[in-house]
């Protein structure tokens, strides 16, 4: 099974130039994720005006567009699981986007919804890929989540979270290993 964990950042949020990115883990597993190993990862920093829900919202974008499950007629238990950490964008993504669209676009507060662009992508997207999108809490320690933010505010690479917690981390002989996020300390069992 897959389980994939999102997260976007920005730096000087609500603030003019700022400046963005996301990043997400995708963790194979067979009973449950925290017992999986990264099988990828990825990040994207913008130098552009941003905020963190819209790189929050590009992340669920990119992982439902790249590892979302096809509607062959019949929809089975594969579809992945993916994680955020932004009540927000679940909210938006599973909920508050369908009343939207039903009325024309337009939040009960008559306004037009934030990084509308990206919220009518996901949904004519959704139709026919799917993903279980869930809410996970955010900086509570949770490993996965953890390397998600730390790859979309750059504090750490993509060949470094590979490196730690890919296949080569599970099939190291050394029975702990430190994690590589700055100022976090995470000891894992192999």
């Amino acid at each position: 099974m897959i389980a994939i964990y999102t997260d976007g950042s920005c730096r000087k949020n609500g603030q003019k130039n700022n400046s963005g990115g996301y990043g997400f883990v995708v963790v194979e597993y067979w009973d449950v994720p925290e017992n999986g190993i990264i099988i990828d990862a990825y990040q994207l920093h913008a130098l552009e005006d941003t905020t963190n829900n819209r790189e929050e919202m590009k992340a669920i974008l990119h992982v439902l567009k790249k590892y979302g499950k096809h509607d062959n007629g019949e929809w089975t238990n594969d579809i992945p699981t993916v994680y955020s950490d932004s009540a927000y964008c679940v909210n938006t993504f599973t909920n508050w986007m369908y009343g939207w669209a039903r009325n024309n676009w337009i939040k009960s507060d008559k306004k037009v919804p934030e990084n509308l662009d990206l919220v009518k992508d996901y949904y004519e997207t959704e139709k026919e890929i799917k993903i279980d999108l869930r809410k996970i809490s955010g900086h509570n320690g949770h490993l996965w989540n953890e390397l998600a933010d730390g790859l979309a505010t750059g504090k750490t690479t993509v060949e470094e979270v590979l490196k730690e917690y890919g296949r080569d981390f599970k099939n190291s002989n050394s029975s702990r290993s430190r994690a590589i996020l700055p100022g976090l300390l995470f000891e894992c069992n192999n």
